[in-house]
């Protein structure tokens, strides 16, 4: 085999390109398994982007090796190397785009505006949904109908972006009921209080000072309208992902709440009239006569 190789060049070759090529997609393979192995790395901007950055690298060096095997490439690439600053600016003027998006990446990386998971609004487009990846190029985003958005870094990065994790990922929305003004309004708020304050995911954001004098749940008269009186509470979560839910829930028990204690919620009544007819009314009238 050996013999063989050495009476054939172009084998010989080859053979060593096929060598390169298995090396580096072995290497690019166990990297991949030792990024894998740790889940923090799952959760982590930063390591995820440098991750691809190495994995872009060994591809690349597997690359040159290869080309480096054939003479005639060999010596166009060295002549390339060493000329890297013509090679660097050409690439630069053909390549902003792609470049922007890689140097966007690292700002995005180095001041994370977001971090993987994180719930994220893009003001310009009103895209809602959670960060799931970030590559040299673009940021993934899955929203919340399963779907992936690919949104490229520079575009990432001149963003307005509303993030309901940064800093404090606790999350909270209203809870607004309208009751009659016949019942009783002080029952009234004091269920919605316990429905509020009894649900799993409520997540109570009093001090300790402020636990033995203010309430868990604290409900507002909000409006004295047309129909009654509006009452809001706050229904306060550990996460965004479970406010959703929580609000949900809390609306069926307040209703529920409020049927079994009488609590009239006030809605708009139809009076349909139905009057007969002049034609209707002749008919009838004719029939009685030849009856």
């Amino acid at each position: 085999m050996i013999e063989f190789l050495k009476e054939h060049p172009l084998a010989l070759i080859g053979v060593k390109i096929a060598i390169i090529a298995l090396l580096t997609y072995v290497i690019a393979w166990i990297a991949k398994k030792i990024w894998r192995r740790n889940a923090n790395n799952q959760q982590n901007l930063f390591r995820k982007f440098i991750f691809h950055i190495i994995r872009a690298l060994i591809y690349l060096t597997g690359l040159l090796l290869c080309i480096g095997q054939i003479p005639q490439l060999s010596k166009v690439l060295s002549t390339i190397l060493a000329g890297s600053g013509i090679l660097a600016l050409a690439l630069s003027l053909s390549a902003q785009e792609s470049l922007n998006n890689v140097i966007s990446g690292m700002f995005i990386t180095l001041f994370k505006p977001f971090e993987i998971g994180d719930r994220v609004t893009l003001a310009s487009s009103g895209l809602t949904g959670t960060i799931e990846d970030i590559t040299l190029r673009h940021t993934i985003v899955k929203t919340f109908t399963n779907t992936r958005v690919v949104v490229p870094n520079a575009t990432m990065n001149k963003e307005i972006i509303e993030n309901s994790n940064l800093i404090d990922a606790r999350a909270s929305s209203f809870v607004d009921v309208e009751v009659a003004y016949e019942s009783d309004i002080e029952q009234a708020m004091e269920l919605m209080a316990d429905v509020i304050a009894s649900h799993p995911y409520y997540w109570d954001v009093r001090t300790d000072e402020e636990i033995e004098t203010v309430p868990k749940v604290k409900v507002y008269i909000r409006s004295l309208g047309e129909r009654g009186v509006s009452l809001r509470a706050n229904m306060w979560t550990k996460t965004v992902s479970e406010n959703f839910e929580a609000c949900s829930d809390v609306r069926l028990g307040i209703k529920r709440a409020f049927d079994r204690a009488g609590i009239e919620i006030p809605y708009t009544k139809y009076t349909i009239l139905h009057q007969k007819s002049k034609v209707e009314e002749l008919d009838r009238e004719e029939e009685e006569e030849k009856a």
